[in-house]
């Protein structure tokens, strides 16, 4: 499996979230992710990014699947946490070595369960 690519060795994770307390959302109906870099001993949020839904979204003007542009907006992270994740989601980033976890979790929580999680920070096969 191909790991996603890195920025100077940060390990991040994206988590969906509408609140910015817990991670709330659908991958597809998705707003929001926050990013995070788990590879320090500390993680840090770095930033938020803006989503398009690809559920529901209008396909008549579009030339790009919905689907796509979510699963670019978290393409450089290692995983993506969200509260429910549709098998093409998940099949689309395990392609890209992107992790899939669901929980209905606090961002805190998330946090501090994948702090230092050889989930993250073990290698995978090429």
């Amino acid at each position: 499996m191909k790991l996603p690519p890195n920025d100077a060795g940060q390990i991040k994770i994206a988590i969906a979230t509408g609140n910015g307390v817990g991670a709330t959302d659908h991958f597809g109906y998705a707003l929001q992710f926050q990013i995070w870099d788990m590879s320090g001993p500390q993680a840090r949020l770095l930033e938020t990014r803006r989503n398009t839904p690809a559920c529901g979204a209008d396909r008549s003007e579009q030339r790009r699947d919905p689907l796509d542009v979510s699963v670019d907006l978290v393409a450089d992270c290692r995983a993506v946490v969200v509260a429910k994740i549709g098998e093409c989601g998940i099949n689309r980033l395990n392609a890209l070595g992107i992790l899939v976890f669901e929980t209905d979790d606090t961002v805190d929580a998330v946090v501090r369960e994948l702090t230092g999680s050889t989930l993250l920070h073990g290698r995978h096969a090429a």
